[in-house]
């Protein structure tokens, strides 16, 4: 059972919680003293979660966060505070806690936020987890989120990074493929050997051959002189065909021979080379619709796609895309040597609701614009994103490029997203008035809410008109 640890100079509140928390189930520890409570989290250390009062004498709800925080294992914690304004909202938020509530708490609101901390807490953990088993990977920090979908990917490059097997990266434009490449390749035991790139598409096929195979000099009409290709000059390092289905035919021949024999020559050379190097290829096409319309090989395909690892769109994880931008600008405030604080709720919302056509490449790009063009401390609106979104927009043509029941999901869920963020701007962000119009349950809107990343709290009118004037400095 998950312990949690409670804390409040009122007795009686603090048992009833702590009595509460025991009948759903939780492994509860009652303290009205900070100082004791303290004590007993560096004393146990196996807490994993912390309930905490705010205003307390002696040491406060926020010494009590600063000292979860400085644990081996930092546990999250919930602060409870008779002060629901914005100002104590957010210093509290920015100061590291998981969530907040107003008393007089509702139990079962309470119950839901614990769980979803926990939940969220867990994921957390196997992350670390993860990156941990793929240390020395330089490349990997470079891929952020804790979304179901992407823990699933870093555990099939933990699993796969130890072996010689070839991979097939599959993804839209945008999604990081060569980004999970470089993780295989970095985690492997061939990390210190090179990792060799190359594009596949708009290359004549040969020009394509000899950045591949290399050629012997006088091979074809201005081969001067021999020239090393990737496939040798990768030695026994990784070699990445970006875009593999673009590949011409001819060139495909030669691949699968490479996959085959595990050898090749130089484009007009008789000595067979030896390949040594592990392949990885990615592809943004539907390489089975290819090989039904015959512009794929169909044995080509099964020697590429003997470990399949698919990346989502960026519009598949919502709960991944403030997480990205605050690491790209974290980045390009580096880069750029600005000094801007973080995105005001208004640019939150903004990016919650594009579509992101162009995935983490797009939302890059947004963040840099936004960083050279943002004259204040916090970010309130994303550049040109709202022109971006008319193009790439769902009711444009981009899910005429998905299969018809792949668009028809994408449609529907934008279409779900759209009116639950219209009714919850228009009601305040109050669940209970958008679930009446829009005659579904609380419950519903919750799920809702969760599922596409939004919190409530985005669409209180007064949050998003006054917080980046009011921010703590």
């Amino acid at each position: 059972m998950k312990k949690v640890m409670v804390i409040d100079d009122d007795e009686k509140a603090v048992l009833e919680i702590a009595s509460m928390l025991e009948g759903h189930g939780y492994t509860a520890a009652a303290f009205t003293s900070g100082i004791h409570a303290i004590k007993t989290l560096e004393a146990v250390q196996d807490v994993d979660l912390i309930l905490t009062d705010l205003m307390m004498p002696g040491v406060d709800g926020m010494g009590i966060l600063e000292s979860a925080q400085k644990q081996r294992r930092p546990v999250p914690v919930i602060v409870l505070t008779g002060h629901g304004d914005i100002d104590t909202a957010v210093g509290v938020m920015k100061a590291g806690a998981s969530d907040f509530l107003c008393k007089p708490i509702s139990i079962k609101e309470l119950v839901i936020r614990i769980k979803k901390v926990l939940e969220k807490a867990e994921l957390a953990d196997e992350v670390a987890s993860l990156r941990k088993k793929l240390e020395g990977l330089n490349s990997f920090h470079s891929i952020v989120g804790g979304s179901k979908k992407m823990v699933e990917v870093y555990e099939l490059v933990g699993a796969v990074a130890s072996t010689d097997a070839t991979v097939l990266v599959r993804g839209e434009t945008g999604t990081g493929k060569e980004l999970v490449a470089r993780a295989i390749h970095n985690s492997s035991g061939r990390k210190d050997d090179p990792f060799v790139a190359i594009s596949c598409t708009a290359m004549q096929a040969a020009l394509l051959e000899s950045e591949l195979f290399g050629h012997e000099k006088g091979s074809f009409t201005g081969a001067y002189a021999a020239k090393t290709g990737k496939f040798e000059s990768v030695a026994s390092g990784t070699i990445f065909l970006d875009e593999v289905g673009d590949m011409p035919p001819e060139i495909q021949v030669k691949l699968l021979r490479v996959l085959q024999e595990r050898e090749f020559e130089r484009v007009g050379g008789l000595k067979s080379i030896k390949l040594n190097a592990r392949v990885i290829a990615a592809t943004n096409r539907n390489l089975e619709k290819m090989v039904r319309e015959g512009r794929f090989r169909e044995d080509l395909y099964y020697r590429l796609n003997v470990v399949q690892i698919d990346l989502p769109p960026l519009r598949e994880r919502p709960e991944d895309i403030v997480a990205l931008a605050t690491h790209f600008l974290e980045h390009f405030n580096r880069h750029h040597e600005k000094i801007i604080e973080g995105f005001a709720p208004s640019a939150i919302e903004q990016l919650l609701e594009h579509y992101w056509p162009g995935n983490v490449r797009e939302l890059k790009n947004a963040v840099e614009r936004t960083v050279l063009t943002n004259p204040r401390r916090w970010v309130e609106r994303i550049s040109r994103l709202d022109a971006a979104r008319k193009q790439g927009s769902l009711f444009g043509d981009y899910p005429a490029k998905l299969p018809y029941l792949k668009a028809k999901e994408t449609v529907e869920q934008e279409l779900e997203k759209t009116y639950l963020v219209q009714y919850m701007k228009q009601e305040n962000g109050h669940i209970n008035k958008v679930a009446e119009l829009m005659g579904v349950s609380m419950r519903t809107v919750s799920r809702q809410l969760e599922k596409y990343g939004l919190d409530k709290f985005l669409f209180r009118d007064r949050q998003r008109e006054h917080l980046p004037e009011k921010l703590p400095t």
